[in-house]
């Protein structure tokens, strides 16, 4: 493989996938190195936005995900304390009719697995499992990348270097030195609950976020209907976690105790809690360092109370795609792609802790929330984040 068309990316998750789709669209030759053994099965739903959705679109993905999606009509916001329905944010035929695209729910293995598959029929895409690339450097030519397997430790050369490697990134650590990720003080139990578990009539059709003091939830199906996915998102007791843990359904139910208790014999369905802390990436220090870059929770991993991380990423792939193709795999390239990023993100970031602060309200002022969006009009509450989903690749 010749160096100055070669692009190495560390990590095979969704924004690494969607990164090297979207280089080898330009012309490029890619290299993927995963430190697992196999390409992730774990973990619960994803929402696609309109956002997202183009760049799949774009790189003639979207009617593999479609396949494997659900499209949810809208989004019904319910208050814990009561079960009842506040308001329902249009999304489904209104989305398409807004934004020309829809709006998905997805399990996140079976998006890995259409983006997997797009990337194992490509020829100029080359993927390397139980490989890491540990450390890498810039040279005046372009990179040079330590990758260690099972057996050995390799120095391996291209023109530029990615590292889409999740919000417990090595490349940030090693390659560009600077802090990881710090515990927002959140952390979120997910489940998934089949649908012939459900009770009788249970809506399937909608996503539902239900909002509670210091907790609020989201549901929605998954897996072509076939089972329901739950996340809870509480304050943790133990900031010191970075890792997934067991969860004790007991102690959910204490976090949950206001709570109606249709919503807790819901959630009894599930069979187990995985927890996980909800960490966040400091926004300060660069993303691009000489030919080396940093895209999605490597780089800006946020909490997901605006339902975007994926998306950020995502879009991320394809910028940065966009800008090598203008200039070359160049620092100039990178650094138009961060200066076309940051601003963003940035805002993203902040719409989702301020998404934070209104769901978990306690009384009285969730009572005066209630009230406000009981009386907007479905339309204005769906614009609330028009200016992300309008945007395009």
């Amino acid at each position: 493989m010749a160096a100055s068309r070669s692009i190495i990316i560390s990590g095979a998750g969704i924004a690494g996938l969607t990164a090297a789709l979207a280089l080898s669209k330009r012309g490029y030759r890619i290299e993927i190195h995963e430190r697992a053994e196999r390409i992730e099965t774990a973990g619960a739903g994803i929402q696609l936005s309109p956002n997202a959705l183009r760049v799949f679109d774009k790189l003639n993905v979207l009617d593999a995900v479609k396949r494997v999606a659900m499209s949810p009509d809208g989004v019904r916001i319910l208050s814990a304390g009561s079960a009842r329905q506040i308001r329902t944010v249009p999304l489904g035929a209104s989305a398409i009719e807004r934004h020309g695209i829809g709006y998905l729910t997805i399990h996140r293995s079976e998006l890995s697995q259409a983006l997997l598959s797009a990337c194992n029929e490509d020829p100029d895409i080359t993927l390397h499992t139980a490989s890491a690339v540990s450390d890498a450097v810039n040279h005046p030519n372009g990179i040079s990348a330590m990758v260690t397997s099972a057996t050995r430790v390799n120095t391996h050369r291209g023109a530029m270097m990615i590292f889409a490697d999740g919000i417990h990134s090595a490349g940030r650590a090693e390659a560009f030195a600077m802090p990881g990720a710090v515990h927002s003080g959140f952390e979120a139990w997910r489940g998934m609950i089949p649908a012939d578990a459900l009770p009788p009539g249970f809506d399937l059709e909608n996503t539902q976020l239900i909002w509670g003091r210091g907790a609020h939830a989201v549901l929605y199906p998954v897996r072509k209907g076939r089972y329901l996915n739950a996340v809870i998102c509480i304050r943790s007791r133990d900031r010191s976690l970075r890792l997934p843990r067991k969860g004790d359904f007991g102690e959910l139910l204490d976090s949950l105790r206001r709570w109606h208790p249709s919503l807790r014999q819901l959630f009894e369905l599930v069979r187990e809690w995985p927890v996980w802390p909800l960490l966040e990436m400091p926004q300060k220090g660069p993303w691009h360092h000489g030919r080396m870059a940093l895209i999605g929770d490597a780089a800006h991993g946020m909490l997901p109370f605006a339902a975007q991380g994926a998306a950020m990423g995502i879009e991320d792939a394809e910028v940065l795609a966009a800008m090598v193709e203008r200039h070359g795999t160049s620092e100039a390239a990178l650094a138009a792609w961060e200066a076309l990023r940051r601003k963003r993100v940035r805002k993203v970031v902040a719409l989702a802790r301020q998404n934070g602060r209104i769901y978990h309200m306690g009384w009285p002022f969730s009572m005066a929330r209630n009230l406000v969006l009981a009386i907007s009009s479905p339309r204005n509450l769906a614009e609330r984040q028009a200016w992300i989903y309008d945007w395009k690749p």
